[in-house]
């Protein structure tokens, strides 16, 4: 098998695990009615037109999809405002403990490698988990 196409499988497994994972966080975040308050700045809008925001950029591959690492946010704070990241710590450290931010910066460098197999449970374990949330809050 060619490397080209083992590395397009892969990127293949990590956009859908992705779009799945972004969805569970954004159902996650989303009370009964599907509306999310932006885990930074507050702004209340539908889980559809919110973000899956990392605290740790996405390219780390070891806080990639860790569920502490996300939360649902608005466009503005995780995109125009680069994440608003003294806002998301200020909030994960409310949330998680003082300490969550140091472990969080710490996962970012573990050298992380996710197998096909790896991929394709996590990707079946999120579409239960967005079915029951969907379920859950009638969505």
């Amino acid at each position: 098998m060619k490397i080209t196409s083992k590395i397009k499988r892969k990127n293949s497994f990590k956009e859908k695990l992705d779009r799945i994972f972004s969805e569970y966080i954004r159902l996650r975040d989303s009370d009964e009615d599907g509306f999310i308050r932006c885990y930074c700045c507050g702004k209340i809008l539908h889980w559809k037109q919110s973000q899956n925001m990392h605290f740790i950029p996405r390219q780390h591959l070891g806080t990639r999809f860790s569920e502490i690492n996300c939360h649902a946010g608005c466009i503005k704070c995780n995109y125009y405002n680069n994440g608003n990241i003294e806002e998301y710590a200020v909030h994960l450290k409310k949330d998680y403990g003082d300490n969550i931010t140091d472990k969080l910066l710490l996962a970012k460098k573990t050298t992380t490698k996710i197998s096909d197999f790896s991929y394709q449970k996590m990707i079946d374990f999120y579409k239960v988990e967005v079915e029951k949330l969907k379920k859950e809050k009638g969505l």
